[in-house]
């Protein structure tokens, strides 16, 4: 056995089928090759009947929460009950894409002892379904080798909103070994009741809230763990233009004023190393890119102040 499987699952009765059975389907596996473990998180129920189900076909088991912990606590227990090499994460109302999923991302991971494969996944909704390739925020679509996690301790947050971005930048700022595939291997199924999703239009502002604290926290323990802090500065830098950009797209339909708040913690951040902080071309290239993006997705900006204009604002935020 090399894999481990490990699902949060709070209240997921309706979807867990679905999800398990992408495991079940897919091929070049056997059952010995991979532990399946469900990561109850406080659910109403317990998910005995998936497990006495499945259990002919896979190994698969069931461990529970105290509480209700929000899912990067459920994976963090998750990660300490399992033992196998290689870890893949997948959510309770989401799925494998094909047959072959699975053993593409474990193939690959093996092969010049890659420390993380990134692969494509889809991004469905009721509307559409969007390809994304080279994602470094989400879970899904990934597999990690454990040792790597365990030499740099790490692990999740206990926020219960953009702790997926919050532990994939604390895995990037210690220089893991990389291989981009562009495979689709996982489907992510917008559910509008999730957390992040049960209020989406006050998530857009809200949510950066989550998004700031947890490229601060990986920042933080990044430093701890003695990342290179040029790393640190390019990420604070990033962060800083995508609330820009943020500020600008939002600005027409709320109160952006919170943006301003929040983005002080990165711009200190930045500032915390004034030697390594990038040139203006530099940032230019990034705001391009950022900006191309936005093009490229047909989204308006409302250009009220410049990049600049916008540092200092920030600046001045109490």
């Amino acid at each position: 056995m090399s894999l481990d499987i490990i699902i949060p699952a709070y209240n997921a009765k309706d979807t867990l089928l679905n999800t398990l059975s992408s495991i079940l389907i897919q091929k070049g596996l056997e059952k010995e090759d991979y532990q399946v473990t469900i990561v109850n998180d406080y659910s109403d129920y317990s998910y005995s009947s998936f497990i006495n189900y499945f259990t002919p076909y896979m190994n698969i088991k069931e461990i529970h929460t105290n509480k209700n912990v929000g899912p990067g606590e459920a994976r963090n227990l998750g990660l300490k009950s399992t033992n196998q090499e290689f870890i893949i994460f997948i959510d309770s109302d989401d799925s494998f894409y094909g047959i072959n999923s699975i053993k593409s991302l474990l193939n690959e991971i093996k092969k010049d002892n890659y420390d993380l494969v990134i692969s494509s996944f889809i991004c469905e909704s009721n509307k559409h379904k969007e390809i994304k390739k080279n994602d470094l925020t989400w879970l899904h679509g990934k597999i990690y080798r454990r040792s790597f996690l365990q030499k740099h301790d790490i692990h999740f947050n206990n926020t219960k909103a953009n702790e997926d971005n919050g532990f994939n930048q604390l895995v990037l700022l210690m220089n893991p070994k990389i291989k981009y595939l562009s495979t689709i291997t996982y489907i992510y199924k917008e559910n509008p009741s999730s957390i992040t999703r049960k209020n989406n239009r006050l998530y857009q502002i809200t949510g950066l809230e989550g998004l700031i604290y947890n490229i601060n926290w990986a920042s933080e323990e990044g430093l701890k763990r003695n990342c290179d802090k040029n790393k640190v500065i390019l990420l604070a830098m990033k962060t800083l233009i995508s609330m820009y950009y943020y500020y600008l797209e939002l600005n027409n339909k709320y109160d952006v004023s919170p943006i301003i708040k929040w983005s002080k913690t990165i711009l200190n951040l930045y500032n915390r190393y004034p030697e390594l902080a990038l040139s203006e071309d530099e940032i230019n290239i990034h705001l391009n890119i950022k900006k191309q993006k936005y093009i490229q997705n047909n989204i308006p900006l409302n250009k009220i102040l410049s990049f600049q204009e916008f540092i200092q604002k920030v600046e001045k935020e109490q």
